[in-house]
């Protein structure tokens, strides 16, 4: 079972950030493929950057 958010930004990490935000844009324009992909992005980013956390 996920939880919601997928994965959540690190506020100290720049790319955490740039990521979520990137998502929640594509949120607001509706474009939920791009939103997904960032979420996957962010996870991925967040188990290689981040000592596999998610």
């Amino acid at each position: 079972m996920t939880t919601w958010p997928p994965a959540l930004a690190d506020p100290a990490c720049a790319e955490c950030v740039r990521l979520q935000n990137e998502q929640y844009a594509a949120e607001r324009e509706g474009d939920l493929s791009r939103a997904v992909d960032c979420r996957v992005l962010l996870r991925r980013h967040r188990a290689a950057a981040h000592d596999g956390e998610q």
